[in-house]
């Protein structure tokens, strides 16, 4: 969208595991090929898969030998700061030379011309390489009718949220939150028939089907607890493989929320 180009585009390895972390020797020797050429680095404090955050601190050190500028993705991560309990993951956000978020309140669709077909398809393409958003569905779907999946008119409420609730109430939506997809991950792995895929870092759960885990059956059990009309499970890719992820950010979701997820995964699989 930019016109950079995707043959700029340098994927960096992340660390070995369950981790979706960058390696920062490999990040360096990436930058060290550059030769004193510019770059924008962009890292992410809680990846959208598992919540993994990049070490920020190790990566901002790295300005002492390269020219970069510091991006960082905290869409979910930024706001593990407004707890004292999940700052620690957030630590290093201050030395970014810029950062986006996203505030998770109600949305209002865009309102582009359903004829920009030219539109749709250019904005849709990330869709290939971003399991979780999903595909088209149908025509027009206004989802992709615009380069921004986030912003929309959320402004307004935006603005009005933080002195309605002040920090200790979104320091309780944040924790309650991750309090519950730690409780669906424990939940997730007492089912023989799933597994989970990574630690519970922050308010995602990423888990897949313990056996075969092809993209056509991991589709299956994730349409049927759509259609019974208790949750919706967003897909996934992780390690390689097809998988599931269940991210909390509702203020209104509760314990009582939860079980019902695990009671719809619990007869789809």
């Amino acid at each position: 969208m930019l016109g950079i180009g995707r043959d700029r585009l340098r994927q960096v390895r992340v660390l070995p595991g369950d981790r979706e972390d960058v390696d920062v020797a490999a990040l360096d020797a990436e930058l060290a090929c550059l030769g004193g050429r510019p770059a924008i680095v962009v890292a992410n404090a809680g990846t959208v898969n598992t919540v993994d955050f990049d070490d920020l601190r190790a990566i901002a050190a790295q300005k002492e030998q390269h020219t970069f500028w510091l991006h960082v993705d905290a869409a979910f991560g930024c706001f593990a700061a407004l707890s004292p309990r999940h700052a620690h993951l957030a630590e290093g956000l201050d030395a970014a030379d810029s950062i986006c978020d996203d505030l998770q309140v109600a949305p209002c669709p865009p309102t582009t011309r359903a004829s920009s077909s030219q539109a749709a398809a250019s904005c849709s393409s990330r869709c290939s390489t971003t399991p979780y958003l999903g595909l088209p569905a149908g025509e027009p779907d206004f989802l992709h009718l615009t380069p921004e999946n986030s912003r929309r008119l959320r402004a307004l409420p935006a603005w009005f949220s933080p002195p309605a609730y002040g920090r200790a109430g979104h320091r309780e939506v944040v924790e309650r939150n991750v309090e519950l997809a730690r409780r669906l991950g424990a939940r997730v792995e007492g089912l023989p028939t799933l597994s989970l895929r990574a630690p519970v870092r922050l308010d995602v759960v990423c888990f897949a089907l313990a056996e075969d885990p092809t993209q056509e059956r991991v589709e299956a059990p994730a349409g049927a607890v759509t259609a019974s009309g208790e949750a919706f499970l967003t897909p996934a890719v992780f390690g390689g493989a097809p998988a599931l992820r269940a991210a909390f950010s509702n203020w209104r979701t509760t314990e009582v929320d939860t079980e019902r997820v695990i009671t719809a995964l619990a007869a789809a699989v």
